[in-house]
């Protein structure tokens, strides 16, 4: 078995996209294919519930295991198209290059092969040499929220809602840029959603300034980011919630009305500003978070676990 890092890496790299392709993996065929144990597949596979696309648990990739088996209950995005802006491919062609520069930091010449298509894809060769590689997604939105912010204009933004696994397009009014957990936010007025809402820059998948008044109804303020992003409110959708082991963050992580421990989990009760939400988080959950109320909200979640199991029969 081999402990050097960049075998790791490699295998933690391909790990994800492997069992996304069974379906449902078997631990000790998958061991075999990669030439490891399966007491070492396991300790790796249990590194990949620490990564994603951001620090949020709701952007962390998560795992199931049941026995012998193993199967991804949700890919951190992975399985989107991926669709690169011309920034983003040259920042990740000079990732790709650090990487070839390392030895043993890949194999089987991937990374050239991943840096021939991107520059291929570019339409030309890529001048990467003044591209600061520490450049997030985020940070590619952060002049035009300014800019928004400044100038007091709307923007037209394609916004991607991890809960609904959606893309939407929309007019949107900025109130304020704020930065929580080493996220940013652009606070906005909603055109289409009729109200306020935050909006991660990590998300965006396109913006533009409008050659238009941002319009901001009377009465809003922004808000009061110090406890946090979400506050729920009165309006909300109240849900109650049964959490299972190695579930019981969801009641620190977000504000609870109640909080009780019981013999079969923990039972917490919250506000939600949307149901799909909700049903997200019990897909992820491979059974440990269940809905106890309300019943239309349980039964509609039950019945979307039952649609996606007939999928795969």
């Amino acid at each position: 078995m081999s402990t050097d890092t960049g075998d790791k890496l490699t295998r933690l790299l391909a790990l994800v996209p492997y069992v996304l392709s069974q379906g449902t993996a078997s631990i000790s065929d998958t061991a075999a294919t990669f030439g490891i144990s399966e007491d070492q597949l396991r300790k790796e596979l249990e590194m990949l519930w620490l990564c994603g696309r951001s620090s949020g648990p709701e952007d962390l990739i998560d795992l199931m295991f049941s026995e012998d088996t193993v199967s991804v209950t949700y890919d951190g995005g992975l399985s989107r198209p991926l669709k690169l802006t011309s920034t983003e491919a040259m920042t990740l062609a000079v990732a790709l290059r650090t990487l070839t520069d390392m030895p043993g930091a890949t194999q089987s010449g991937a990374a050239e092969r991943a840096l021939a298509k991107i520059e291929t894809a570019a339409g030309q060769h890529l001048d990467t040499t003044a591209v600061d590689i520490r450049l997030a997604a985020q940070d590619r939105w952060v002049n035009l929220a300014q800019r928004a912010l400044t100038e007091g204009r709307a923007v037209d933004l394609r916004y991607y809602t991890a809960a609904r696994d959606e893309t939407t397009q929309r007019v949107i009014d900025p109130v304020q840029l704020f930065t929580v957990d080493g996220v940013t936010y652009l606070e906005a007025w909603c055109r289409r959603a009729e109200g306020m809402r935050s909006f991660r820059l990590d998300r965006f998948e396109d913006a533009r300034l409008l050659d238009e008044r941002s319009v901001i109804p009377e009465g809003i303020s922004p808000k009061n980011v110090a406890d946090g992003v979400y506050r729920p409110a009165p309006e909300h959708l109240l849900v109650e919630l049964r959490l299972g082991p190695g579930w019981e963050w969801v009641g620190e992580y977000y504000p609870c009305e109640s909080m009780e421990n019981g013999s079969d989990g923990v039972r917490v009760s919250l506000r939600v500003a949307d149901p799909a939400w909700v049903a997200a988080l019990v897909r992820r959950s491979g059974g440990a978070v269940s809905v106890l109320a309300p019943d239309w909200l349980s039964r509609d979640v039950q019945s979307d676990a039952r649609a996606a199991l007939n999928n795969y029969r």
